[in-house]
């Protein structure tokens, strides 16, 4: 419990940051800090699509923590999000129905794109590490940074419906869509499909001893090298399994939630899913509660800028504080003590 105070003071901090800008930008501070807080549970649609976003988040939040757990750190999230999105909503929006394989079989087809693309995306990065020694901060960074523009330029034009105004590609068909559980809310089967995942993530990294080998690797790939694991390996594997991950976020968003690929359709996803990694990253378990936080800290955020004059993404701040007091190591500068403690241990 203790190794998760640092994630957990990190959450709290950005927490109490939006507070704070709510009361100093809010002509009513107390009902809006009352908004801020309940609007997110005041109906079913509001739950619904609360825990719809944690859902998806937990999906790419599975997939950076896998890449954490493997000794890489993966910063192309938002392209492994968007591209596949984009694979899905072609697919399934030139697709009928009544193709011979049927409905199933074009899902299927879709998904196994998504996740092909995804994969190619985190392969790229990692491979250059394992063979170039190039770090995989920079080249999937760099890799997303270059596609998304490319993204946005075909959902806006050569890809566009130009039936409507919207910068979008053409929905999908009903048939393809996956229906919701708490109408009118967008909740659905595959936050339990983004769960068992995360279970199944963290139950592997803890009891197998491939999940062991990886996890020893990242944590001290000197120590493994010499005891003759394949660390060049492991570091392709958690990159490539970490943007099949991210993947499945842009394949459910499509055929869950949105129906089509709008501009911009990736929106800091894959930001606000390494924020995730980095609350519960020193316990894999901790992501669906994560996840379930950071979706209620998103919507009650968009609440606070419908309520108050906050003109900006607030959801900005929280992965700022976030990224600040984890990536830095802050905790342990702030409370010496502490951390003393626990290396004596």
């Amino acid at each position: 419990m203790k190794r998760m105070i640092p994630s957990i003071l990190a959450l709290l901090a950005g927490l109490l940051t939006i507070t704070v800008m709510i009361a100093v930008t809010s002509d009513t501070p107390l009902s809006s800090l009352a908004s801020f807080f309940a609007k997110p549970f005041s109906s079913w649609w509001e739950l619904g699509n609360m825990l719809n976003i944690a859902g998806l988040l937990l999906f790419a939040a599975t997939g950076s923590a896998f890449a954490l757990r493997a000794g890489t750190f993966n910063l192309g999230g938002e392209a492994q999000i968007y591209a596949p999105a984009l694979i899905t909503a072609i697919i399934l929006s030139s697709a009928s129905p009544l193709t011979p394989w049927g409905a199933e079989g074009t899902f299927a087809l879709a998904l196994a794109a998504a996740a092909a693309s995804g994969a190619l995306l985190g392969f790229i990065p990692g491979i250059l590490k394992a063979r170039f020694r190039i770090s995989e901060l920079l080249t999937s960074f760099l890799l997303s940074a270059a596609l998304i523009p490319v993204i946005d330029f075909l959902v806006s034009g050569p890809l566009r419906d130009q039936k409507k105004n919207l910068l979008a590609t053409p929905a999908i068909d009903t048939a393809f869509r996956i229906a919701p559980f708490l109408k009118p809310s967008y909740f659905n089967v595959s936050f339990f499909i983004a769960a068992s995942l995360s279970l199944l993530t963290a139950l592997f990294f803890k009891y197998t001893a491939p999940g062991y080998r990886l996890r020893l690797t990242g944590t001290a790939p000197e120590f493994a090298l010499f005891a003759g694991l394949p660390v060049q390996k492991a570091s392709v594997a958690g990159m490539t399994v970490s943007g099949i991950f991210h993947a499945l976020t842009g394949f459910f968003s499509i055929t869950g939630t949105w129906y089509m690929c709008h501009n911009g359709f990736s929106s800091g996803m894959g930001w606000s899913a390494l924020a995730i990694a980095l609350i519960a990253r020193q316990n894999l378990f901790a992501l669906i509660p994560a996840s379930l936080l950071y979706a209620w800290l998103q919507s009650a955020s968009d609440e606070a800028v419908l309520s108050t004059r906050f003109s900006f993404d607030s959801t900005a701040l929280v992965q700022a504080v976030i990224f600040l007091l984890i990536s830095a190591r802050v905790f342990p500068v702030l409370f010496p003590n502490f951390a003393r403690k626990r290396r004596t241990r």
